[in-house]
């Protein structure tokens, strides 16, 4: 099957400019662990995840750790927070997307999702343009 017959038609998006704390509201109301940014166009030009804003709100050097048991509370995240709130999404987004097309079949997005570690994957059209989404559930909803 192909993605074009599950797909879901969600434009739900964010801007280049939108504001991370925004964005942060709008990723709880969508309900998406990520949302495409699009250019002027709506073409996706990145993706914005909740692990990005997590990235985002923990020290540099955390990477390294891979463990934040040396923090002495989450106050630090909240501060940080408050500090790169009104900054753009483009600053923090994930600039190389994985996308699909509408012609994809059901097991190539299944093997995007797996071997990328994806939640969630948009879909262009030709010119690069948001038309839909896919979803696991989507996908495991299909079969």
């Amino acid at each position: 099957m192909r993605v074009r017959d599950f797909l879901r038609r969600d434009l739900t998006s964010l801007d280049r400019d939108t504001p991370l704390g925004q964005a942060i509201r709008l990723l709880e109301r969508s309900g998406h662990a990520a949302l495409p940014v699009v250019d002027e166009e709506g073409r996706v030009i990145g993706v914005l995840s909740e692990r990005d804003i997590i990235r985002a709100l923990l020290p540099g050097y955390l990477d390294l750790l891979r463990s934040a048991s040396f923090l002495p509370s989450l106050n630090q995240m909240a501060k940080k927070l408050r500090e790169i709130e009104r900054l753009p999404v483009e600053r923090f987004m994930t600039r190389e997307v994985v996308t699909c097309r509408p012609e994809d079949t059901d097991l190539h997005v299944a093997d995007l999702m797996l071997r990328k570690g994806l939640k969630q994957i948009p879909v262009v059209d030709a010119q690069g343009r948001l038309i839909g989404q896919v979803r696991r559930i989507d996908l495991l909803s299909h079969l």
